[in-house]
């Protein structure tokens, strides 16, 4: 012969082989009272928040931050090389000074000023994207 339990919730019959309430879906009283010991006090574990991960997003500003640091990095040798190298070359008809002032003008500013704008354009996406990581 089967026994019947009233369901703690919700006040139904419950059935021996009922595990949960078939009106409310309640857990059956004495499922709960055999899977806690009662000895021991309950304690409620405080829900905490989800480890925060790297999304995709940061990896790719930070693939963009490193790419634009050293384009520019190698825009400003290669600008610092090629005035020198035009700067110390012998040019009939225009004096020496004359001479760095062109190389200044043609490569340095130019070559190297592109190179650390884009340097700089890399530090600002890692500022404003990467800092508070």
């Amino acid at each position: 012969m089967t026994r019947s339990i009233q369901c703690d919730n919700c006040g139904a019959v419950l059935l021996e082989e009922d595990i949960f309430c078939g009106e409310c879906g309640a857990p059956r009283p004495s499922v709960i009272a055999s899977a806690e010991p009662i000895d021991q006090p309950q304690t409620q574990v405080p829900a905490t928040a989800p480890p925060v991960r790297s999304s995709d997003s940061d990896t790719v500003w930070r693939v963009i931050a490193a790419i634009l640091g050293v384009v520019g990095a190698l825009l400003c040798l290669l600008g610092f090389a090629a005035f020198l190298l035009f700067g110390l070359i012998d040019s009939e008809g225009v004096s020496q000074a004359e001479n760095w002032l062109i190389s200044t003008i043609c490569c340095l500013l130019p070559i190297a000023g592109t190179g650390a704008a884009i340097a700089l354009a890399g530090m600002v996406v890692w500022w404003a994207r990467l800092r508070k990581r």
